[in-house]
């Protein structure tokens, strides 16, 4: 009964409203699903936009740490002075005194380099460099901007302080201190400053110009694609955050800075999957037993339904249908029904009991009930006025004489009749004259010596046919002339005629069907024929326009 009830209509329409009441909670759970994770998700975001806000500030006090080392490096003028040796002892002292300086040159003051802390570099100029002549020109700490390295063809951050020199500059003197910032070891330590973190972070310096400055840790293979969205999403505002999802692993929430003064812009960023998938897990699980929970609330619905509904349903669809093919129903269960089905049942018991007994009052034997099929057949086939076939009948009987002469490639023989002359016969003597006219030709046709399957038919009006199977056209036209004859033997008076009784044009034409012609073909030839027995004076039988075959 169950499955039964389930492929009832019935059944399947329950459970759509069930479904239907139950989809605008799914729906509700699924959206507070989606909002809880787009919080989340902002949460996140803004914590890591403060995240590269506090590391900036920590890259401007670093910077300014590196302008007090560099001033108090370029105070004692004299050391710079000393043997190439000692100069680059000195140099690499420096570097070593702040981790955030990578390594550490002394300038003379025709631009070239005298010494660093990575040993001595004669030969290379930095004449041409900005931020070189600006720290010559005004004796202050100036910060360049990231440029390529000639000693290590590396990205770097240079800064730069003059030495003083009261006596002049000469050229062949140290003039000038320039140190390389570990920028490395800055987003190092920004990437790092949360090392009990249980996600991957990440951070990337990138200048105003779009190049990666610097970048912890280095992604793995080509993460072109990756640093390009990065660049294009950092630069496109002062301060903010975004979600840069990429098949790396490395993508992920990404807070952004910009550091106006020095025209760079810090990234810091986490894996967003490993913060998003607590919450993830939590709105799956939330989910599912919302899905199971409805799917119980669904199946409980069912039953119910299949108790209370679908059982007293299905029995009266049942007995309803034995009723419709005439058969006695199964007793409906003696067990009340709920509310509404059980006054269904108690009026469709008395509704069944009622067609009972009628039935056995009625006493209609089979004979009497076939008899009078074939009258109501016979009454639609047959013309009332006349008593003959009728043009539904006339069609038919076409349609199958053309089917048996295509078959057995035999011919099909058609008159059509048309009393001449039949509208001054109405005006003349009235319709119930013309209806007397119409019915002794139909009375001459009935007694004609004509064949069992052969014809003969009211089309409309004064329009007679007689269909005549297996009749080539000299037999059509024979048929056609004895009923001239007859019609001329009766003599019914008729004034407004030349002869002053009533006539008929007759149009004859035989067919053997062939291919695709239809019964049309007939029809259209022996109506061309009656049209030629008109325009030929009436009172005549014509076959022109005929074929042999269609």
């Amino acid at each position: 009964m169950a499955e039964h009830f389930l492929r009832s209509g019935i059944g399947r329409l329950v459970l759509l409203l069930v479904l239907v009441a139950v989809a605008p909670a799914l729906l509700l759970m699924t959206h507070l699903a989606i909002v809880a994770r787009a919080e989340n998700l902002r949460a996140v975001g803004e914590r890591q936009q403060q995240a590269a806000m506090a590391s900036v500030r920590l890259f401007e006090e670093l910077l300014d740490s590196v302008k007090l080392a560099m001033r108090a490096g370029a105070a004692d003028a004299s050391r710079w002075s000393a043997p190439p040796a000692e100069c680059v002892a000195g140099a690499a002292r420096m570097a070593e005194s702040h981790p955030f300086i990578r390594r550490v040159a002394v300038v003379g003051g025709d631009g070239l380099v005298r010494c660093t802390s990575a040993g001595l570099a004669p030969g290379i100029s930095l004449a041409d460099r900005a931020y070189v002549r600006r720290a010559l020109a005004t004796g202050e700490v100036v910060l360049g901007s990231p440029v390529v390295s000639r000693l290590t063809a590396e990205v770097v951050l240079p800064v730069a302080l003059a030495i003083p020199d009261e006596d002049g500059r000469a050229p062949d003197k140290p003039a000038l201190i320039t140190a390389v910032l570990d920028l490395d070891w800055m987003v190092r330590q920004v990437a790092g400053s949360e090392a009990g973190s249980e996600h991957a972070r990440f951070a990337v310096l990138v200048s105003d110009n779009g190049l990666v400055v610097a970048e912890y840790p280095q992604p793995p293979g080509h993460a072109e694609e990756r640093s390009r969205r990065l660049v294009d999403t950092v630069l496109s505002a002062p301060l903010g955050w975004a979600e840069l999802p990429g098949p790396e692993g490395r993508d992920g929430i990404v807070g952004f800075a910009h550091m106006l003064s020095v025209g760079l812009a810090l990234a810091v960023g986490i894996d967003g999957a490993a913060v998003l998938r607590p919450l993830d897990r939590q709105m799956a699980v939330t989910l599912i037993l919302t899905v199971l929970t409805a799917a119980f609330g669904i199946a409980a619905a069912m039953a119910v339904a299949r108790r209370m509904i679908g059982r007293p349903v299905l029995a009266l669809a049942d007995a309803a249908g034995a009723v419709a093919a005439g058969v006695s129903p199964r007793p409906l269960p003696t067990v009340p029904w709920y509310g509404e089905f059980e006054i269904l049942k108690q009026a469709f018991m008395r509704m069944t009991t009622e067609i009972s007994r009628r039935q056995t009052a009625l006493e209609v034997t089979n004979c009497e009930l076939e008899a009078a099929n074939r009258l109501l057949i016979d009454l639609a086939e047959r013309d009332s006025l006349t008593g003959l076939a009728n043009r539904r009948a006339f069609d038919a009987a076409l349609d199958a004489a053309w089917k048996r002469g295509l078959r057995e490639a035999m011919p099909v023989g058609l008159l059509i009749i048309d009393l001449d002359h039949f509208k001054q016969f109405n005006d003349l003597y009235g319709h119930l004259e013309g209806d007397a006219c119409l019915t002794r030709l139909a009375k001459c046709l009935i007694g004609l010596p004509l064949r069992p399957y052969d014809l003969a038919a009211r089309l409309g009006g004064e329009e007679f046919a007689v269909l005549l199977p297996d009749a080539d056209l000299p037999g059509a036209v024979a048929v056609g002339e004895r009923i001239r004859a007859a019609l001329h033997d009766m003599m019914l008076l008729h004034e407004g005629s030349p002869l002053g009784f009533v006539t008929a044009s007759i149009g004859a034409a035989s067919m053997v069907p062939l291919g695709p012609a239809e019964p049309r073909v007939l029809l259209a030839a022996a109506d061309r024929a009656l049209y030629a027995a008109k325009a030929a004076g009436r009172d005549r039988v014509s076959a022109e326009g005929w074929a042999v075959a269609a």
